[in-house]
């Protein structure tokens, strides 16, 4: 059962597309997985891009973010990714559109299937660095 943690920023975008995999449960048989908060794993909202990332890798939990920024360059998740990234590292998942994932029900499908896609062949993707949904 692969983990998704969902990033602070995108707690609510997150649950909708689950509670799409979830009514859609040929699509959770297919790719298992779950969805955890940064409160389950005792990560503070607070935690910088590395921290994050780094405990993503260790614990081999998928990272779902809404595109996480700071002005520091070398602080920032895509920097992080490129700096520290192996061949076996997961990707980091970036929901492209936070706002249409509640307001819009087809790219929500969308994203969704594309989650789904992406867990059911994880090892394709292993090494990719970042990813966007749909």
């Amino acid at each position: 059962m692969q983990v998704i943690l969902s990033d602070h920023n995108c707690e609510g975008q997150a649950q909708a597309i689950f509670d799409v995999l979830t009514y859609r449960g040929d699509w959770l048989e297919l790719a298992p997985m779950e969805l955890s908060w940064f409160r389950d794993v005792r990560l503070p909202a607070t935690a910088d891009d590395e921290v994050v990332w780094r405990f993503c890798q260790q614990q081999r939990y998928i990272l779902l973010t809404g595109n996480r920024r700071t002005d520091d360059r070398e602080k920032a998740l895509e920097f992080i990714i490129r700096r520290f990234g192996t061949p076996d590292s997961l990707p980091v998942l970036t929901i492209g559109n936070l706002k249409r994932v509640t307001a819009d029900l087809g790219y929500r499908e969308r994203c969704a299937e594309r989650l789904a896609e992406i867990i059911a062949d994880l090892d394709r993707y292993l090494g990719s660095g970042r990813l966007y949904l749909p």
